[in-house]
């Protein structure tokens, strides 16, 4: 049975995966302890119920501890929901990472959510691939065990939502790189067209 710690691991140099901050002592410890300059909560309001977490005195303490605190509601347990929400949380990552932050993301345990955001981060924004970004979470945190129905979801509803601009850059590629093959071209413009959209200007904010 799954028992709360506060606990986390460093992916990379701007990038903290782990536990929730329960406390607002729990704060001092993160700003403490891993450097980070940012604190971004994958928590819903049923985790934060469930934990009896005052999130709106987090935010307050965080404040004034220099962090910049966001928050990207996915509930916990629900694949639907987690893939709905995805792109939003994987754009306010990108403004935390674009505005010079070190990161920290959290769900609950650290496992889930925040991995899932972590990997569509990498894949999606910067382009690595999926067993290349599973590489870098797994040596550094080994229990993430990110919702794959929710990020192929994700993935899917991008392409159908944007395929006419999708359509449009494959054909561009394949006007400019005839030799390579049409299925290269659609990849390569699903990648472009989802980095796009999900890089697109939003300026991070703090959530009350």
């Amino acid at each position: 049975m799954w028992a709360w710690s506060l606990n986390w691991n460093v992916v990379r140099h701007d990038l903290v995966v782990g536990s929730c901050p329960r406390q607002v002592g729990d704060l001092d410890a993160i700003r403490a302890e891993t450097r980070v300059s940012a604190v971004l909560s994958l928590q819903h309001d049923e985790c934060l119920g469930k934990l009896e977490i005052d999130y709106p005195l987090h935010v307050r303490h965080g404040r004034a501890l220099g962090l910049t605190m966001e928050r990207c509601p996915l509930r916990d347990f629900d694949p639907d929901d987690q893939r709905r929400g995805l792109p939003a949380a994987v754009r306010m990552l990108h403004g935390l990472l674009r505005h010079g932050h070190r990161v920290y993301v959290h769900c609950t345990a650290g496992i889930n959510r925040s991995s899932l955001v972590v990997l569509a981060y990498l894949t999606l924004i910067e382009g690595a691939s999926v067993e290349d970004a599973m590489k870098l979470m797994l040596r550094a945190r080994p229990e993430v065990c990110p919702t794959w129905e929710a990020y192929q979801g994700c993935r899917q509803d991008l392409t159908v939502r944007h395929e006419d601009r999708i359509r449009q850059r494959a054909s561009e590629l394949s006007r400019r790189q005839p030799q390579r093959g049409a299925l290269d071209h659609w990849l390569q413009a699903e990648r472009e067209i989802w980095r796009d959209v999900l890089t697109a200007d939003q300026p991070p904010r703090d959530v009350p």
